[in-house]
């Protein structure tokens, strides 16, 4: 989890999900629902917002990740004990998966589909923040002074 790694983390996800965003974009252009709302293939590339796409994604979806990934690091500092990094990959895979089906149901020619991509924004969040609370968690039981007084007795 070092800062590199961190920022080398947020452009593998933004260059992931632009990927995801374009070919789910493609896929559902190719005529999948037969209907008026489809972009033909020939012009696809010319009806995708590319600004939206190549902003949306890293800005609002990879500045989350980049922002967890400070949140982790200032909470465990040098303590990462084998449970806080295995919770810190599960809720960048949960959210990462989140955000994925967000953009997939977002690229699908429907009357509503613009508000599903408002799962990424508010939604996946609150898995990164789950996680990022149980890393928190373990940092402070980590932190917290020793215990004093008389040992407890044995047999008790």
């Amino acid at each position: 989890m070092t800062r590199r790694g961190a920022w080398l983390r947020y452009g593998l996800v933004s260059v992931l999900l632009i990927l995801i965003h374009v070919g789910a974009l493609w896929f559902f252009s190719d005529g999948v629902y037969h209907g008026n709302a489809n972009v033909p293939l020939f012009k696809f590339p010319e009806e995708v917002d590319v600004l939206y796409i190549l902003t949306f994604t890293p800005l609002f979806i990879g500045l989350k990740y980049r922002v967890y990934d400070a949140a982790v690091r200032a909470a465990t500092r040098n303590y990462r004990p084998r449970a806080a990094v295995v919770c810190f990959v599960a809720g960048y895979v949960v959210a990462l998966a989140m955000d994925v089906a967000c953009l997939v149901a977002a690229s699908r020619p429907i009357a509503d589909s613009g508000l599903s991509i408002l799962g990424s924004v508010f939604q996946t969040p609150l898995a990164l923040l789950v996680a990022g609370a149980l890393i928190a968690g373990a940092g402070m039981q980590n932190g917290r002074p020793p215990e004093t007084g008389p040992a407890p007795f044995p047999g008790r």
